[in-house]
Parts: C-alpha cells; sequence; structure tokens
C-alpha cells in the first residue's frame, strides 16, 4: 500500500449514483458511519499480510501461571488425600482401584481432569502462538495510513491502538526469500507501476489512497534474478578456466566462485546452512 496522498483529492462536489449513496464528501465528514469496521475488515482481507493481531504476551503469560498454579493446588491436594489414607493408623481403603474409589478422592480428580485439560489446551495454543512471525514494520504502517487516510475516525480511536503495541503478530506467516524481503523493505522498488494489480476491487472512498501490488509477480521476479544468477555462477566460471593455463589461477577461481556461491545461497535465498553448504558442494 502507499503512502498517503493529498486528502484533497476527493471531490467535493461529486454527486449521488444511487438513492442513498453518500457522496465522498459525505464519507469524509462521516467515515465511521460509511466505512467503519466493514470497510476495514474488507481492507484487511484484501491481503493476508494485513491479518496482525497482538499476541498479548504478558496476559498469557500470567493466565498461563494462574492455571499452573491450579493444577498445583489440585495436586497437593490429591498428595494429602493418597498420604492420608496411606498411613498405618488410618482405616484400610483400597488404593488400587477407580472402581471403589473414595468419594472425595474422586472428586479432586474430576476437578484435576477439567482443570489440567484447560492447562494443555492452553499452554499448546501458546506453543503455536509463539511460532508466529512478529508482524513487519511496515505492515503496521500500511495499517496506520489507513487510519490517517480517514482522519482515524472510521475505527473509534481506543480501538486503533492495538496497532501501537510491540506484540503484533502475522496471523498469515510467508516465507520470503531475503532477497524478496529487501525488494519489500524499498518503497520505491515495492511501489513500482509493474507490479500494481488492477484485479483487486478497490471501494470508491479509497481509490484516492489505495493501491496493491501482485505478490506473485514480485516472486516471479525474485526468482527469475535468482535462476539468472545461479546459471552465470556456474557457467562463467568455466569458460574462465578455460582461458587460464596456471593450476594457482585455477584453484583460485574456483575457491572464489564456491565463496561467492555458497554467499549467495546463504544471503539471497530461504535455505538452511546444511543445505546451502550441500548445494555449493553438488
Amino acid at each position: 500500500m502507499e503512502g498517503p496522498r493529498n486528502r484533497n483529492a476527493y471531490s467535493q462536489s461529486r454527486t449521488n449514483d444511487g438513492e442513498g449513496k453518500p457522496t465522498e464528501a459525505e464519507i469524509r465528514q462521516k467515515p465511521w458511519k460509511y466505512v467503519g469496521y466493514d470497510g476495514y475488515s474488507k481492507f484487511i482481507a484484501s491481503d493476508s499480510d494485513f491479518f496482525i493481531l497482538r499476541r498479548f504476551n504478558t496476559l498469557n503469560i500470567r493466565i498461563a501461571l494462574a492455571l499452573q498454579d491450579d493444577v498445583s493446588y489440585l495436586e497437593e491436594e490429591l498428595t494429602a488425600l493418597d498420604q492420608k489414607y496411606s498411613m498405618k493408623n488410618h482405616k484400610d481403603v483400597n488404593n488400587g482401584t477407580f472402581r471403589d474409589e473414595m468419594k472425595d478422592r474422586e472428586a479432586i480428580v474430576q476437578q484435576i481432569t477439567r482443570k489440567l485439560t484447560i492447562y494443555n489446551e492452553f499452554v499448546l495454543q501458546q506453543a503455536k502462538l509463539h511460532q508466529l512471525n512478529p508482524a513487519p514494520k511496515r505492515i503496521v504502517q500500511s495499517l496506520k495510513i489507513w487510519h490517517y487516510n480517514h482522519d482515524h475516525k472510521a475505527i473509534a480511536e481506543e480501538e486503533q491502538r492495538y496497532l501501537t503495541h510491540d506484540d503484533l503478530i502475522c496471523l498469515v506467516p510467508r516465507d520470503k526469500t531475503p532477497l524478496r524481503r529487501l525488494l519489500d523493505k524499498s518503497h520505491w522498488l515495492r511501489t513500482l507501476a509493474v507490479w500494481e494489480n488492477k484485479h483487486i476491487e478497490v471501494p470508491e472512498y479509497d481509490k484516492q489512497q489505495i493501491s496493491y501490488y501482485s505478490d506473485k509477480r514480485m516472486d516471479r521476479f525474485t526468482s527469475a534474478i535468482l535462476l539468472i544468477i545461479g546459471v552465470v555462477m556456474l557457467i562463467t566460471p568455466i569458460w574462465i578456466l578455460e582461458a587460464l593455463n596456471g593450476i594457482r589461477y585455477k584453484l583460485a577461481v574456483i575457491t572464489t566462485y564456491i565463496f561467492v556461491f555458497l554467499l549467495i545461497l546463504s544471503l539471497a535465498m530461504y535455505t538452511k546452512p546444511f543445505e546451502a553448504l550441500g548445494a555449493t558442494a553438488a
């Protein structure tokens, strides 16, 4: 999405296209009525990168600790009952059966079952939640720009504040090569007309501020660049070696190209260290 433009571009004299349809001037005046969460949700849904929410790190940790303590307390209660029914001076109790269980211990086990189920589900949710990537700053900035373009009035001010927190995460993370991430960081490169996607329908009130760009085109471009670099790195040293006579010069060329090839694989492509080494060795 592009940065904020001159919002005076809206035509103040535009007439309604149909009965009850607001003018752009009316939308500018009352975005909370004519845009609201319907428009905001459609904007976020237009690109999966925009689907970012808070992780609530502190609150989740606090809830996890509270659940843990609940289970620990019940565990202590169960241990106390086990010790009580195992004492020599206590009446004989069969501690080796569930079918003839003591009522108080059975009640504690049932409580533990319910509480432990909640605890386990919550812990597993947190494990998955912490695997999600932090939201890139440019994505957060794009959402802030959307609010700016609507004078921060389309959504209630206090409900926009989630974008100011540092625990934002991407709900639909996508693996991108370092070269593609570099392309995303450059506003000039990212907003070139060649990437523009005109197939996404933009609401009338957003057409002056919003432009969408095709991820597929960008991915294809970066893939083509990497392919060309790879071919050059493989073919060029062959011709250079053919032109050289000294063994030391040939070894120097081979060493240089191996090092550069490994560097490109590590920095420009989404590869793990052992994968880069394997490809270089091959």
